[in-house]
């Protein structure tokens, strides 16, 4: 049925979405191949898909662990096969079940990630470090006061001290500093952002992947 033809569309598409985003070469093309073709015979793969037979052998065991792809064996010696000769496929059902539910787990897991990141960023003044000040902020006391030519975050205490001070000294000796986990939250953030790039625009049945 038609219904069925279009769920099947959806499901190649996301499958190989899913494939060129989180797998190597290899096995983005042994999936390609499998939607293309359906079903591939296990022992005329290797030359036609020009990959040594180990290395094909090791992605095969890869995506099955993945729950991508599937094996029936068939006794095909009439059609000049050996007695018990494996045909791979994709079982798309199956997979698209697997892929939804990491990719949900996967979403929950980089969300987590930011959000120990971000509780555990604090910001320091600069005359923190000399004594000048108790300018140590939290991510959210830190937002008091911004300032408007830069916005950045200045120190409360020295704003305070130097508002009305002619000889005030310059703005950066008092502008905090996040301290510690940049790198931490700069990774779970592009984390998030490659897998929402990956996957945008992309459906399965009318049902929008993000």
């Amino acid at each position: 049925s038609k219904i069925m033809s279009d769920l099947t569309v959806y499901a190649e598409a996301l499958i190989s979405t899913v494939a060129r985003a989180f797998y190597d070469d290899e096995a983005v093309c042994l999936i390609d191949v499998l939607i293309r073709d359906k079903f591939l015979r296990d022992d005329d793969m290797s030359p036609r898909l020009q990959l040594p037979a180990r290395k094909l052998r090791a992605t095969l065991q890869f995506l099955q662990e993945e729950h991508l792809v599937k094996f029936e064996t068939v006794d095909d010696l009439t059609q000049g096969g050996s007695q018990a000769t494996k045909f791979w496929y994709i079982d798309y059902n199956h997979a698209v079940h697997t892929i939804r539910l990491r990719l949900h787990l996967l979403r929950k897991q980089l969300e987590q990630a930011e959000m120990r990141a971000r509780s555990s960023s604090f910001y320091l003044c600069p005359g923190y470090k000399d004594k000048r000040c108790n300018g140590r902020y939290t991510e959210e006391e830190s937002q008091q006061i911004v300032d408007t030519d830069s916005g950045l975050f200045l120190c409360q205490e020295c704003f305070l001290k130097y508002e009305a001070d002619p000889n005030a000294p310059s703005k950066d000796t008092y502008t905090l500093r996040l301290v510690d986990n940049t790198k931490d939250l700069r990774l779970a953030m592009d984390h998030i952002r490659r897998v929402t790039v990956q996957l945008s625009g992309k459906t399965i049945g009318n049902q929008q992947l993000r």
